[in-house]
């Protein structure tokens, strides 16, 4: 009996602290992350630390108008529900501030530019190449995901350019 309790609280306990991010188009993810992100920019990360799950990211450009280039932020992996970042590279970022730490919104698709196939929210794009079954699908299902990283960052960035109010011109 005391093994039954045992395995019913181990298995309650994972589902309370479990998330559930559920599997959405990248459509809708991309509006749910631009109107409920702090920031959103296109970032270098330049040091990973995997013992205190920390990494540092420079803002490359920003896609919403709030981050200077030249920005730097100190960020936190959680551990679960977010995207992970765990080596140097270029990314796209958004997140929000919490506790002092840049976070990663949580089920959310920021994703390094290398391999924005690995970030396991989106529902067009594989998760893993185990799950594929050639070396042609594996290719196809990268340049899918670094086909729709461009268009978003495009999107993005007609989104930024038409907030910008236009200036005065004297020939006007």
């Amino acid at each position: 009996m005391k093994k039954l309790i045992s395995i019913f609280l181990i298995l309650f306990t994972v589902k309370i602290f479990a998330c559930e991010c559920g599997i959405h188009k990248l459509s809708y993810l991309q509006k749910v992350e631009y109107e409920n992100s702090e920031c959103i920019f296109i970032g270098e990360v330049t040091d990973v630390n995997k013992s205190e799950n920390t990494f540092i990211v420079k803002v490359v450009e920003s896609l919403d108008g709030g981050d200077e280039i030249g920005n730097i932020y100190f960020g936190k992996n959680w551990s679960t529900c977010s995207p992970y970042i765990r080596e140097k590279g270029k990314w796209i970022i958004y997140g929000s501030s919490e506790n002092g730490f840049l976070r990663l919104n949580m089920c959310g698709i920021s994703r390094d530019f290398e391999n924005p196939d690995n970030n396991f929210s989106l529902i067009d794009i594989p998760l893993n190449e185990s799950q594929l079954s050639s070396k042609l699908e594996i290719k196809k299902a990268k340049k899918k995901a670094k086909d729709e990283l461009r268009l978003e960052i495009f999107a993005l960035r007609k989104k930024e350019t038409k907030k910008k109010p236009v200036a005065n011109n004297v020939y006007n």
